[in-house]
């Protein structure tokens, strides 16, 4: 086949993996606070009733596998998107210049997405709802890409009828000092994705070269934030530089350490799923799926509360029984999909183990500062959780259940603020968000309300992505 005409591989279970993680942000933002619920529904360092950061409590919660997770998922898409124009042939001058441009739209929708965001605005209520209504039109012309018609023909005259409104807004609520518009007001995790994707796709490119740059950059990063984490040395005065700071930091790049797991994850899945495709598929179903499914899981919630609950012994001992039955599970496993997790099973079991061994580093696990060990151990359980979407989507083929996170996962920055931006504001000034606000169980109500926008943002961004309208940069 000429290379100009290789096909685009679509990985459902990575979309589907990428769907959780969006709308678990989603779920974990709109739940209600105050000490309505239990420390585990929250980041583990900022539990109820207060929710003020504790910098020293360890522990993880499912709230902190959000972020690890869709930046593994954005690291195994990188050998699927870079990987095919590299394969057609597309100059390396083009591929960077695009790379550039990438982490320049990210950017630009960190502070965009930021600004938008109604709660920070000092106005009236329905005022505010306004705005943010405004905001999301303005978002979804300058980043929304329809697969065709006429708004495709004639998108750069949309982008800039988007860019004028939002001009026009952010110019009119800074001037009214209702939104003050600061360039270094950017939406914190929008910002890390654009570093890591210039980083991860740079790496990538430079991997396409030389076989060994991954893992040599991958230890390089390692033994640089762990010097700079410590701080009070030189390497963290380096760490520590950047002429703008608030734009591209190594404090970003240090999810570096989960990106490139992430990219070697798609780039066996990519050279394996071709011949997987091409072949006839077993679709008999047979008890070692359900095992590698149940134990992958298992892994997971594990980690989760054994970490949360600090039973380390008990937790650390279950997680090598399980990696052991996962092993065994996968190594008697008859199915084509066997010789590509045997191939990451090592690297599963190196992140998740050497994430417990690390544990008691830098006072216990922690998202922020993140710790060695939160970094390794979410990139280990992300790539296990792939493996059960794997198995679930791939094998077992039940796929149309799950069609709300593979679709919010292909649409995953329209999904990012269709919440805040559209479902929120329009169930605010309908009058049906009161539904919501009755005496009688006001935790309860607010814990539906917090599923109900998880599911309508889910549904908006899948039947976007169904009509081709995919927001992107």
């Amino acid at each position: 086949m000429n290379a100009a005409h290789i096909p685009k591989i679509r990985f459902q279970s990575l979309d589907a993996l990428r769907g959780l993680a969006i709308l678990m942000m989603i779920l974990s933002g709109t739940i209600p606070f105050g000490g309505s619920l239990p420390g585990w529904m929250y980041h583990a360092q900022v539990p109820p009733p207060g929710h003020f950061f504790q910098p020293e409590l360890p522990g993880i919660t499912w709230v902190d596998l959000v972020f690890p997770f869709f930046l593994f998922s954005m690291g195994a898409a990188i050998p699927f998107s870079l990987g095919g124009k590299i394969d057609r042939g597309i100059p390396s001058r083009e591929i960077g210049w695009g790379l550039l441009v990438r982490f320049a739209g990210l950017a630009i929708f960190a502070i965009v997405s930021q600004h938008a965001r109604p709660w920070g605005m000092a106005v009236d209520s329905w005022l505010r709802w306004l705005f943010a209504l405004i905001a999301m039109v303005g978002m979804l012309l300058v980043f929304a890409v329809p697969s065709e018609g006429w708004w495709r023909k004639n998108r750069k005259i949309v982008v800039a009828t988007g860019c004028l409104l939002l001009v026009l807004l952010f110019g009119s609520l800074h001037w009214q000092g209702i939104l003050s518009f600061r360039l270094t007001r950017f939406d914190v995790i929008i910002m890390i994705l654009a570093n890591t994707a210039l980083g991860g796709g740079l790496l990538y490119a430079v991997y396409r070269r030389f076989y060994n740059a991954l893992w040599v950059g991958f230890a390089l990063m390692v033994a640089f934030f762990l010097s700079a984490r410590d701080g009070g040395n030189w390497v963290a005065d380096i760490y520590n530089w950047s002429p703008l700071s608030w734009l591209i930091s190594w404090n970003y790049l240090k999810y570096m350490v989960i990106v490139i797991p992430g990219i070697y994850t798609g780039i066996v899945i990519r050279d394996a799923i071709k011949t997987i495709s091409e072949t006839n598929v077993d679709n008999r179903r047979s008890f070692a799926d359900y095992l590698v499914v149940m134990a992958s899981v298992a892994l997971v919630l594990v980690a989760v509360i054994g970490l949360y609950w600090r039973e380390m012994v008990w937790s650390f001992v279950l997680t090598l029984l399980l990696v052991v039955l996962l092993f065994f599970a996968v190594w008697k496993w008859e199915n084509q999909w066997r010789p590509v997790f045997m191939k990451l099973l090592p690297m599963a079991i190196v992140l998740i183990v050497g994430g417990y061994l690390l544990e008691p580093m830098h006072g216990g696990i922690k998202k922020d500062s993140a710790t060695l060990s939160y970094l390794l151990l979410t990139a280990g359980l992300a790539l296990v959780t792939l493996f059960a979407f794997v198995v679930i989507i791939e094998v077992i083929k039940i796929n149309k259940g799950l069609f709300l996170l593979t679709g919010s996962g292909k649409n995953a920055m329209l999904a990012y603020v269709v919440g805040s931006n559209l479902v929120i504001p329009i169930l605010v000034l309908s009058g049906v968000d009161k539904v919501f606000e009755i005496d009688c169980c006001p935790v309860l109500l607010q814990t539906v309300r917090a599923v109900f926008i998880t599911l309508l943002v889910s549904w908006i961004s899948t039947k976007a992505a169904q009509k081709g309208l995919f927001m992107k940069v």
